[in-house]
């Protein structure tokens, strides 16, 4: 593992650890603005990205992959592309299942596209929600009211 990915191993395990507890007890919005961040001073850079998503989409056992949970992964991400003047979307998802019922999956979008994730699963879930680079929240279908108080578990 390089320096730079025990990095963001390092941030988004973190990330994760902080998370954890608080999605029982708060809201998701206020996770959001927990984990958002102002861009840095920097510029963008497309290789730090490349090396958060190639992280995300790492397999094996801790350190080597990132948190299993979507909504822990993805607020993490989130942050660390905030920082990095990406310009992330952090976008909660909806669908129904045959056998579990109603599932959810929180994934980030950069440039139009969702990161470390297949284009054929997102498009499974029907977009409930988003944050937008600022932390802003904007919804889908008149759902906001229904879910301005969602907890993720």
């Amino acid at each position: 593992m390089s320096t730079g990915t025990v990095g963001i191993a390092f941030r988004l395990r973190t990330w994760a650890a902080l998370l954890r507890p608080l999605k029982y007890a708060v809201p998701l919005a206020t996770l959001v603005q927990l984990a958002h961040t102002r861009a840095g001073a920097q510029g963008r850079s497309l290789e730090f990205e490349r090396r958060i998503e190639a992280y995300l989409e790492a397999t094996g056992r801790f350190p080597r992959r990132a948190p299993a949970n979507c909504l822990e992964r993805s607020l993490g991400a989130y942050r660390l592309l905030c920082a990095a003047n990406a310009a992330p979307t952090l976008v909660v998802g909806l669908r129904q299942s045959d056998t579990l019922g109603v599932e959810g999956h929180v994934w980030v979008v950069v440039d139009g596209r969702p990161l470390a994730e297949r284009p054929s699963l997102v498009s499974t879930y029907t977009q409930i929600l988003t944050f937008d680079p600022d932390g802003r929240q904007h919804s889908s279908r008149g759902s906001a009211a229904s879910l301005a108080g969602i907890r993720f578990a």
